[in-house]
């Protein structure tokens, strides 16, 4: 490959690639027939599918005259393997994973069933071009099969025709259940994976309403204001409401008088609201109203995103009351600019989705990386702990990292050690990876400032099946928790919390299954950050709490946020210093089930 930051050579790229799940080849390749290739002067290859990439290589002429004729879906790696025995086989690996990584191959396995059913064979073929650009589909079949089982509901305004064209064109791509409600309440009834509302923004809010008490995520379009979005995922990403309080009532577009050209442009903005609930439901592509607004100019023959929203943690409709509120909006509403924080640095609940390894792409670093994952420093067993050693969560958390969390109305809501491992490895965990020049690099699944993951989890476990009372510390590197102490520490934490004045906290605190204790590495950050690293410390406390918090919910958990309490007496509970190492929030955790049989006595 030519020396430039954005290239790399397939040379050990398997060797690499076999480290990671998510990263596995598929077990029939089978080459993208759907790709664009321009062979360039000095036998350089353009390649156009879901995004353009230029390979060179003195055996490129080899590999696409020799290998890629067999790579048609019908034969395994090893058969091509067998087929070419001149060949060095981690040669033709590598060979395979770099133009499976770059969206060139696909699995093959049942190609046949799928071809043999002609209707959409055109629309699948297009499909295997995006596979890899979020992974979590290994064939065109699949993406077909998701978009084809997606449930759907349309909602319009009673006299535009604009929702039933919506039905119309997702029948045409596939999708089966697709059907218009005839109300608000009608979206989110039954089994439902998106609601699309197409409509003005006093019906987009009242539709968002019933949507966010159902837990069912809303696409919203306003044919008045030629805007697409938000794409509201109930809990975790902006409504219609927030974004009215974040950029006010988009003006209409007053060059569309004439109504042969206003049905014209309403029938394109249909047509991009089906596109991106293909995307949504197929999940070949990320959805752009996700995270921001696209704005049409149809009078001046312009679209536009609006910079990002954030789900505003004091919304009306989807928020609640979330102090301290130190931010005005030029709408007038009062924030909390912290919580606002959060919500824009926290990696979101649908980026859990999306595996590790496209977060994370391939650098020209990535020859360095070893097999040999980093191990934790060494401990000496802590006063109390006896022949306690540290518990390994591996088994607790039933999934590769990076797989994608259970649906909420799928989470059983009881606090044992899978939840709490799940919990604890989505948050405060991450990859720890060693290079060939035995440092280790750190990928957390939160973010931190300057990725020093400040926020450390020590976990006061009372009433959790499958880990002893006590206190225990957070391995991130062997994802274990390493006992501190033995025995229930709740009532030390519950004092600690009364004496920061508040009695229902103390009681939340003392009741826990667990209570996670957010330990900011003081120390750590301002080694980097000097005066600031304490601000820093802070605000990473609050963003792991925020991580947390959402997590809980979408297992089902009950988790009640505490930051104020008696540091000292916190610190001694934990074993800290309180300087270095300071305890900056508390997480009460129950299982949900448990919390309902205890209000029903």
């Amino acid at each position: 490959m030519s020396p430039s930051d954005d290239a790399y050579e397939a040379r050990d790229l398997s060797r690499f690639a076999e480290l990671y799940w998510e990263l596995r080849c598929p077990e029939r390749p089978r080459f993208v027939e759907d790709l664009l290739r321009v062979t360039l002067p000095g036998g350089e290859l353009h390649v156009l599918g879901g995004e353009a990439q230029i390979i060179q290589g003195a055996s490129l002429p080899w590999v696409m005259e020799n290998l890629v004729p067999l790579l048609d879906g019908t034969r395994t790696v090893g058969d091509v393997e067998a087929a070419f025995p001149g060949v060095v086989a981690s040669d033709l690996r590598d060979a395979i994973h770099l133009m499976h990584m770059h969206g060139m191959l696909e699995e093959g396995e049942g190609a046949a069933a799928d071809e043999a059913e002609e209707p959409r064979r055109a629309q699948r073929a297009f499909f295997s071009r995006y596979l890899r650009r979020t992974g979590r589909n290994r064939s065109r079949g699949e993406a077909q099969r998701a978009l084809e089982g997606a449930r759907v509901r349309a909602l319009g305004d009673g006299d535009a025709p604009l929702a039933g064209m919506l039905v119309t064109m997702l029948r045409e791509a596939g999708v089966a259940d697709v059907r218009l409600a005839a109300s608000a309440g009608e979206l989110a009834q039954g089994e439902v994976d998106l609601a699309v509302v197409i409509s003005d923004q006093g019906a987009l809010e009242a539709a968002a309403r019933a949507c966010i008490a159902a837990r069912v995520p809303m696409l919203a379009a306003n044919p008045g204001t030629w805007t697409i979005g938000p794409l509201t995922i109930p809990g975790a990403s902006a409504c219609p409401a927030c974004v009215r309080l974040q950029i006010g009532a988009a003006a209409a577009d007053p060059a569309l008088d004439d109504g042969a050209l206003r049905a014209l442009w309403g029938r394109a903005l249909v047509s991009r609201v089906a596109q991106h609930v293909i995307f949504h439901a197929s999940g070949l592509l990320a959805v752009a109203p996700l995270e921001h607004v696209e704005v049409w100019r149809p009078g001046a023959g312009e679209t536009a995103l609006h910079p990002f929203m954030t789900r505003l943690p004091s919304c009306p409709l989807c928020g609640g009351d979330a102090p301290p509120r130190t931010a005005t909006l030029s709408s007038g509403h009062a924030e909390s600019l912290a919580r606002m924080f959060h919500n824009t640095t926290v990696v979101q609940p649908w980026h859990i989705g999306q595996h590790a390894g496209m977060q994370a792409h391939i650098s020209p670093e990535v020859r360095k990386l070893q097999s040999t994952p980093a191990a934790p420093s060494p401990r000496r067993p802590p006063e109390g702990a006896g022949a306690q050693v540290a518990a390994p969560l591996g088994a607790a958390f039933g999934a590769p990292a990076g797989a994608a969390l259970s649906r909420p109305r799928d989470a059983t809501g009881t606090l044992d050690a899978g939840a709490l491992g799940a919990l604890l490895e989505l948050s405060f965990g991450g990859r720890v990876e060693r290079r060939a020049e035995g440092e280790a690099h750190v990928r957390r699944t939160t973010a931190s400032a300057g990725n020093l993951g400040s926020a450390e989890a020590y976990v006061a476990a009372a009433r959790v099946p499958g880990i002893a009372a006590g206190v225990h510390r957070f391995e991130l590197a062997a994802r274990a928790l390493a006992p501190l102490r033995a025995g229930v520490a709740a009532g030390a934490l519950a004092r600690a919390v009364l004496a920061g004045g508040s009695a229902e906290h103390a009681a939340a605190v003392e009741s826990a299954g667990a209570v996670i204790v957010v330990v900011g590495s003081v120390a750590r950050a301002c080694s980097k950050y000097y005066a600031r690293g304490y601000t820093y410390a802070l605000l990473d406390a609050g963003l792991m709490a925020h991580r947390v918090e959402l997590l809980a919910q979408e297992l089902g958990l009950a988790a009640t946020t505490v930051w104020t309490f008696d540091d000292e007496v916190v610190a001694r509970v934990v074993g800290v210093d309180g300087i270095d190492l300071a305890p900056h929030l508390l997480i009460a955790l129950r299982g949900a089930a448990t919390e309902a049989r205890d209000v029903s006595r």
